[in-house]
């Protein structure tokens, strides 16, 4: 019987030796992978994650030993490496040189930390880098200082779950731009660093804000409080998987600021500031010291992760009257006495009044009586018997430079006997 020859295995190719890693160029877009190794023989670069798997480039035997790899297609994790081996796309045909471990990690979410809407209805957001997360290969050839951040901003149209980019920014921290609908709406920045397959992510919702309510008097007396009352309601975006539609949801305490002017020539200034409640009531109730125009401004306000627009009431004029009060030292008389009336104004003013009495079908005028830093009096001899009433009226002045109203007094009775 003849015995055959058994050749032996094909011996394996030895393992490519100095695998190393570094950026191909300052652009970081591309990963460069080097290698040494003995003889011309085809290669396989396997970008290699913690299960072992992974996406594999191949070279030619007559190529260098070097292949640059786009950091796109890296999917984000804490520890790849780089194993070249000798093979060809049907496997490899030794074992693979390993260069270090590096990461492939997006940054931490950037945080949002203004926003604003223009007249124009452009908005403008700031926000800050996330913090850097911590490095499970510190030092490794991959590693760069800070970044490099590539900023978007997105931001969703108003009634489908469809979001547009409306920034690029690059490393910039604030963007001023403009969205395709009308708010609600939301707005989100993405971060992206030197592994752009994955992004951090970071949204707000832009909130819309109406007056539900809105009460300011028509009329108040000086040194009186002039309360002006009110609440708010705010609409946000909701959505199905598909459809989207304006939502009214519950507020957040913010600025409620009031306006004032002496007139529509006149320019605005602020007379108060109050934090509206949760249910979005607020209260404002400044000392009345003349007839003013006032409006409620509620002011763009950023918190809890959602932009709530501002919005602003329309003008109304609160007429200031003077505070009045008439009266008699004695109000019983006899028939011929000396009788004295006060009449007593605030502001302090100097003023001409006029003194009138009810005849039974009108008031009539008496007498003129001014007032000196806010006080008057006058006297006269009762000549009638019975029971008369009597008023002042004074007539519209201005005190400080800001206009008063006119106003009458309560009436006041005279009986003589």
């Amino acid at each position: 019987m003849t015995v055959g020859l058994v050749s032996p295995a094909q011996a394996a190719d030895p393992a490519p030796a100095n695998v190393k890693v570094a950026w191909a160029s300052p652009a970081h877009t591309q990963v460069r992978v080097t290698w040494t190794e003995t003889g011309a023989v085809p290669n396989r670069v396997l970008a290699q994650y913690a299960d072992g798997s992974g996406p594999v480039s191949l070279t030619a035997a007559d190529a260098p030993n070097q292949v640059d790899l786009p950091a796109g297609p890296f999917r984000t994790a804490s520890s790849v490496r780089i194993a070249v081996s000798a093979g060809t796309a049907a496997g490899a045909t030794g074992p693979a040189g390993l260069s270090v471990a590096f990461d492939t990690l997006n940054p931490e979410p950037p945080a949002i930390t203004a926003g604003t809407r223009a007249a124009d209805g452009r908005y403008t957001l700031s926000w800050r880098p996330g913090a850097g997360r911590p490095d499970p290969n510190p030092g490794d050839p991959l590693d760069l200082a800070a970044g490099p951040h590539r900023f978007e901003v997105h931001a969703s149209l108003a009634r489908v779950t469809i979001w547009d980019l409306v920034a690029d920014v690059g490393p910039a921290t604030t963007a001023t731009f403009a969205t395709v609908d009308e708010p609600p709406v939301q707005v989100g920045i993405k971060d992206r660093n030197e592994w752009p397959s994955t992004a951090a992510w970071s949204s707000i919702s832009v909130d819309t804000e109406r007056f539900r309510s809105l009460a300011v008097p028509a009329a108040t007396t000086y040194g009186q409080s002039t309360v002006i009352t009110g609440q708010l309601q705010r609409f946000t975006r909701r959505c199905d998987p598909g459809p989207c539609w304006a939502e009214s949801t519950a507020d957040t305490p913010r600025p409620v600021v009031l306006h004032a002017r002496a007139d529509a020539a006149s320019p605005w200034y602020v007379v108060g500031v109050v934090r509206s409640t949760a249910a979005g009531t607020f209260r404002l109730a400044p000392v009345a010291r003349g007839t003013r125009q006032y409006r409620v401004a509620v002011p763009d306000h950023l918190a809890k992760e959602s932009l709530g627009l501002g919005v602003i009431s329309g003008a109304s004029t609160t007429v200031t009257r003077p505070g009045v009060s008439g009266g008699f030292t004695d109000s019983t008389a006899t028939y011929g006495q000396r009788v004295t009336t006060r009449v007593t104004i605030a502001p302090p003013a100097n003023v001409r009044t006029t003194l009138q009495r009810w005849d039974g079908q009108a008031w009539r005028d008496l007498k003129w009586v001014t007032t000196s830093n806010g006080a008057g009096t006058y006297s006269f001899t009762a000549t009638q018997r019975g029971r008369f009433a009597y008023r002042y009226l004074v007539p519209a002045f201005t005190y400080g430079g800001r206009p008063l109203s006119w106003q009458v007094s309560a009436n006041f009775v005279l009986t003589t006997s």
